[in-house]
């Protein structure tokens, strides 16, 4: 009897456990294939999932990049390298990624600036092609003038401002000869910059005191609108009078045919009153080429 009631038993628990197993295994769910970890088209110009619009919702930071990229973006842990597409030395790092011209690594400041603007009245645009590019007044003028570098930082970000936009703003030395400028970031303001005009020469200094009517000659200090492009902020006359004040005959000549008159400013200054070497006007020099 104590036999059959123990076969009885191991019976009936081993029904149960078959049972419990068989119900177990109904639910198991067949595994999902992971997908990675962007969104679909992440990587597609165009897509309302590209990249770009990611990175301007988190501030520019790029260090969720490196993660699983690597510090220099060639693979890392994903096994995907960012620099198939971001061919620059800096790869996604390069000026030309965030703004400028993604296809021409010689343009890296805006006509396009985060937000994908392109006309000058955007804060973001404004005057950066006739500084940087077509500047028709002196040498085109680099970055750093304005844009302090991270000399020394153990990033290698070129710019301050890589993750942190907007861009500081800290004058170098050409554009402080004579004072500390500065940037108003409200109504976009430059002022106190030698280049628009606040310089002043002593007449003690020169050579040529016969050139002077006062003991300095000096610009009209101009404070420029950075993004009011129209050509009117640049017109001759502006940043200091023509002549200059404290210049022989000052603000007689506001056509500046008489600049290069007798070898004066010849080589700088046509008969036209058009800069003809660049290299010799805002240099901070009083008289470059001077004969």
């Amino acid at each position: 009897m104590k036999s059959l009631l123990k076969y009885l038993s191991v019976f009936t628990l081993t029904i149960i456990l078959l049972s419990s197993c068989s119900k177990l295994e109904d639910d198991i769910s067949s595994p999902v294939k992971p997908s990675g970890v962007h969104p679909e088209d992440f990587g597609k110009p165009g897509s309302i999932n590209f990249h770009s619009t990611w990175f301007k919702e988190n501030n520019w930071d790029l260090k969720f990049c490196r993660q699983c990229h690597a510090a220099n973006y060639a693979g890392g842990t994903a096994e995907v390298s960012c620099l198939t597409c971001h061919t620059e030395s800096s790869g996604p790092e390069s000026c030309n990624t965030c703004h400028g011209d993604f296809s021409n690594p010689d343009r890296i400041s805006p006509p396009r600036d985060l937000s994908g603007n392109i006309e000058t009245s955007a804060r973001g645009v404004g005057s950066h092609s006739s500084h940087v590019y077509e500047n028709d007044l002196r040498e085109n003028i680099g970055c750093y003038e304005c844009h302090p570098s991270e000399t020394g930082s153990s990033e290698k970000y070129v710019y301050a401002h890589v993750g942190n936009p907007p861009a500081d703003i800290v004058f170098g030395n050409f554009s402080s000869q004579n004072d500390i400028p500065s940037y108003n970031f409200d109504n976009l303001t430059c002022s106190d910059v030698y280049c628009h005009g606040n310089f002043e020469f002593k007449k003690e200094d020169s050579e040529f005191q016969w050139i002077y009517a006062d003991s300095l000659i000096q610009g009209e200090n101009f404070t420029p609108v950075w993004n009011k492009v129209d050509n009117t902020q640049a017109a001759c006359g502006t940043c200091h009078l023509l002549p200059p004040k404290g210049h022989l005959n000052e603000g007689a000549d506001p056509n500046a045919t008489t600049c290069g008159f007798s070898g004066c400013h010849a080589g700088i200054v046509n008969s036209e009153g058009e800069i003809i070497d660049k290299g010799l006007h805002i240099n901070g020099e009083p008289n470059g080429g001077l004969q």
